[in-house]
């Protein structure tokens, strides 16, 4: 509230409150009048009746200034509230969102084509193995296609761009709170133990807590470290 709007709301509680009172002494006059206290009286009721005239003119001008003061006020209020809005909605600005839209189908895009190499690779590499009799080959027919490099195993399919970029979005929507996220079955995936032992989380830890929003923040926190040390 405005030092004008509180000093105007005074002046009309001021002349309210003088004018109830002027009344009251009119109302006494007028009853000793009545009585036929005629002299004196009359003389004070004329007085009073000018003074409580001016009290009311008074109460009109302050009621002329306390409605100029609302309507300032409110307009005070609405400019407030409109820059107020301006300033939010700018943050999340179409051009802000269409920004991070674009970063973001660029990571998922990213994602899924290093998945894309990487099964590539897999299928290609085993062939060969498999081909020159190696004893890397550790499986090499349904179910399983499995060969070994250096003690890491690889397994076809077993990093599927879908599966990944839906658990990236899966783990998105679970610290959101959205509703309709894309189903990612049961527990974690190897790459996402990868990244909860980075920050600290066992991989015991990170199967039992993986349907978890607990898990998800995880994820996501991780992510924006480490988009936040990439652009050191």
């Amino acid at each position: 509230m405005t030092a004008g709007l509180s000093e105007a709301q005074r002046e009309l509680a001021d002349t309210r409150a003088e004018i109830a009172e002027l009344q009251g002494l009119i109302d006494g006059l007028e009853e000793k009048v009545r009585n036929g206290e005629e002299a004196e009286e009359a003389q004070q009721l004329g007085e009073q009746y000018g003074l409580k005239r001016l009290a009311v003119l008074r109460q009109e001008a302050a009621e002329r200034k306390l409605a100029k003061a609302e309507a300032a006020e409110e307009a005070r209020r609405r400019a407030e509230a409109e820059e107020a809005a301006r300033v939010d909605l700018g943050a999340a600005s179409d051009e802000v969102i269409a920004a991070k839209y674009r970063a973001a189908l660029a990571a998922l895009d990213d994602l899924a084509e290093v998945c894309v190499q990487r099964e590539t690779a897999v299928r290609t590499h085993l062939r060969v193995f498999a081909e020159l009799g190696m004893p890397n080959v550790i499986a090499n027919k349904n179910p399983q296609f499995i060969f070994q490099v250096d003690g890491t195993k690889f397994e076809v399919g077993e990093r599927k761009a879908q599966d990944l970029v839906s658990r990236a979005t899966n783990r998105v929507y679970a610290v959101r709170g959205l509703s309709g996220a894309p189903r990612i079955g049961i527990g974690s995936s190897p790459v996402e133990r990868l990244v909860a032992a980075r920050m600290g989380v066992g991989a015991q830890e990170a199967r039992e807590q993986s349907d978890t929003s607990a898990f998800a923040q995880l994820m996501v926190s991780a992510a924006r470290k480490g988009e936040k040390e990439a652009q050191r």
